[in-house]
This record gives C-alpha cells, sequence and structure tokens, in this order.
C-alpha cells in the first residue's frame, strides 16, 4: 500500500509509513487541495453509524483527525472507518463512517495526491467544490481538485 501524499517532506512521510507499520497511528487532517476545507465527520465527538463524511472549514477537533491503519482502513474518533454507502463500487456512492469491518469498501490506498477506494474509484469531493457541507462521494479518478488530498 503506498501512502503518500504531495504535501509531506520525505521524512515526515517516513515516519507515518514506519508508524503505520508498527500498528500504531498518527492522526492527521486532510484537505483538498490547497483549500482550507477540512475532511468532516458530523456529530462532533460522537459521530453515528452511517454518519455522512463532508468538507467543513479547518478546525482542531477530533471529528476531523484521521488515521491510515496498516490494513488500509481510515479510522478517526471512536475508531469508525471511513466506509462507501453500500459498500459497492458505485460512482457517486457517499462516503460515511461506521464501524470497522475489514469490508472492501472500507480499503483505501493513498499515492499521488489521491486517496483510492473500492473498484479503483477515487474519493472526491461531490459536486466538485471544496465548500462547506459538501458530502464526500467515490467517483471515476479524472485527476480533478476534488480529488487532491494533503495530509497535514
Amino acid at each position: 500500500m503506498t501512502k503518500t501524499f504531495c504535501a509531506l517532506s520525505l521524512p515526515a512521510l517516513l515516519a507515518i509509513l514506519a508508524i503505520s507499520a508498527a500498528g500504531c497511528s498518527t492522526t492527521h487532517q486532510f484537505t483538498s487541495g490547497q483549500s482550507n476545507m477540512c475532511m468532516n465527520v458530523i456529530n462532533h465527538g460522537s459521530p453515528e453509524p452511517g454518519a455522512p463524511v463532508i468538507m467543513k472549514m479547518c478546525d482542531p477537533w477530533q471529528n476531523q483527525q484521521w488515521a491510515f491503519s496498516g490494513n488500509g482502513q481510515i479510522t478517526g474518533v471512536g475508531g469508525f472507518c471511513l466506509d462507501v454507502q453500500g459498500s459497492a463500487p458505485t460512482v457517486g456512492a457517499k462516503v460515511i463512517y461506521t464501524p470497522c469491518s475489514g469490508s472492501p469498501s472500507q480499503n483505501w490506498t493513498a499515492g499521488n495526491g489521491t486517496i483510492t477506494g473500492i473498484g479503483g474509484l477515487c474519493l472526491d469531493i461531490g459536486g466538485g467544490y471544496a465548500e462547506q457541507g459538501a458530502p464526500l462521494v467515490i467517483n471515476t479518478c479524472n485527476g480533478s481538485s476534488g480529488q487532491q488530498w494533503v495530509s497535514h
């Protein structure tokens, strides 16, 4: 599994890979390209299973802190995982937050600034623009700015 982001220096990248390989996780915020909007799970502090993942102005709260586990899962507050609604590689399917089950729809790969999920579809911003409340979806990878992610 490749875990690279265009905004990470080589030493920072190596540190993240070493931590992931050891089974521990360091959390990071993920922004869309050069925006100040972060990947966010709603219901700050105690999200409900199936809660949507959206874009929101970056803040220091735990509902914007994410970690790649050693097995391809992206986890956040409460130890839940990013998942795809319907658990199928359907273009436009919403990204949701659910208890980790190991299903293929909870496996993600990061590389070259993108995050790829089930069926090789990219994590994307619904509507294509990083604006408050925009839902995250999976979509055909096309290199658009809504599919570019930076780890902080």
